[in-house]
């Protein structure tokens, strides 16, 4: 194994096991082999991995989150039973996913799902979405039992997190990523039902995504004359400024307990700031001063018109910069990442990693 790990390249991974166990081996190499390996493994310092109390240094651009919610209650089912989302259809698919429901999970705050994961080690080792997992959450396996959870580390750059709960006899998801599906195939996302979650078809079978730059989704201007700070002139309809409550003609005073007293001055500051980082905003509002947290977002330029974000939905929590992902059209939540997804033929071939649109979500495979 030792051999194998100073083989590679640098490179990174497609396949989101691969990532935590052997960051050097070269795009080959296949995850199967790591899978059966992992108990092996130092998973606890993994070369590449910055640890929890790491800065983030990586360019990596994560978007504000999202209302949290509880599974797959955000959905709005019509009758007609040809919809990918009725019941109807997706128990039609039933039998596609196996027994891969039983090796995802929820990730949850305050009994709220704010991702799912896949359990790759019977002892407690999960992967998930990482801007999508705080440090502090709960995890529920499909039996219904729940686990304190504990960050072990993350990729950043390919916004992944390494998790940890003290259970034992586990069912590990048996990657496939060296499965080869067809543009237009089906594919499957599961959560911790035996009913898929959701449905779709492969769009793009491997692309690489632009990294855009971290934005709060707003337009300044001056504060007025009597006061400090920039005034929110326009925001962002989705955007994260809106999604944390700001609201036009609030005005910034403070980010994360330093005062700012210029529009320039705030615009330096976020400008510097790392996607998917959370920040502390005083704001005065109408006369009161109110403290509201906003997520940084990693808004591409098309989504800053107001009709595409109402029409395109919820984005995740990172949307851009990944490399080598597939595209699917399957109708995710940014909630809903994280977990697995498998073929017609029950193949886990990759792990949702982030919606990125109306008709675009992507996949690590």
């Amino acid at each position: 194994m030792k051999r194998i790990l100073q083989r590679g390249v640098g490179v990174f991974l497609v396949a989101s096991l691969a990532m935590f166990c052997v960051w050097d081996l070269a795009l080959s190499t296949d995850v199967r082999f790591i899978v059966r390996n992992i108990s092996g493994l130092p998973l606890d310092g993994v070369d590449g991995l910055a640890s929890v109390g790491d800065a983030n240094t990586s360019e990596s651009r994560l978007v504000q989150q999202g209302r949290i919610s509880s599974g797959r209650e955000a959905y709005s089912f019509s009758g007609r039973s040809h919809q990918r989302t009725h019941y109807q259809t997706l128990r039609a698919f039933k039998e596609s996913i196996g027994e891969t429901w039983k090796s995802t999970v929820q990730i949850l705050v305050r009994n709220r799902q704010v991702a799912l994961g896949a359990i790759i080690h019977p002892d407690g080792w999960i992967v998930s979405k990482s801007s999508e997992v705080p440090d502090q959450f709960e995890v529920k396996l499909a039996d219904g039992t729940k686990a304190i959870g504990t960050v072990k580390s993350r990729k950043q750059d390919m916004d992944l997190v390494l998790v940890k709960i003290e259970r034992s006899g586990l069912k590990p998801v048996d990657l496939r990523t060296n499965q080869e599906i067809p543009v237009g195939g089906w594919l499957v996302s599961t959560d911790t039902r035996p009913t898929p979650l959701t449905i779709g078809v492969l769009s793009i079978s491997n692309r690489n995504l632009r990294q855009e730059k971290a934005v709060l989704g707003v337009i300044l201007d001056e504060a007025p004359k009597d006061s400090s700070g920039a005034a929110i002139e326009r925001l962002i309809v989705g955007g994260a400024a809106d999604r944390a409550g700001l609201e036009v003609g609030d005005v910034i005073q403070e980010i994360d307990g330093k005062a700012y007293f210029t529009r320039q001055e705030v615009l330096d500051t976020l400008r510097s700031l790392t996607a998917g980082q959370t920040i502390s905003l005083g704001i005065v509002r109408e006369g009161r001063q109110v403290k509201i947290s906003a997520q940084m977002m990693d808004l591409p330029n098309a989504l800053w018109d107001s009709t595409e974000m109402e029409v395109n939905g919820q984005i995740s929590a990172r949307a851009t910069g990944f490399q080598n992902v597939m595209q699917h059209d399957t109708v995710l939540l940014p909630h809903q990442c994280g977990g697995p997804i498998v073929d017609v033929e029950g193949n886990v071939v990759g792990l949702n990693i982030a919606r990125g649109g109306r008709v675009s979500s992507y996949a690590y495979h």
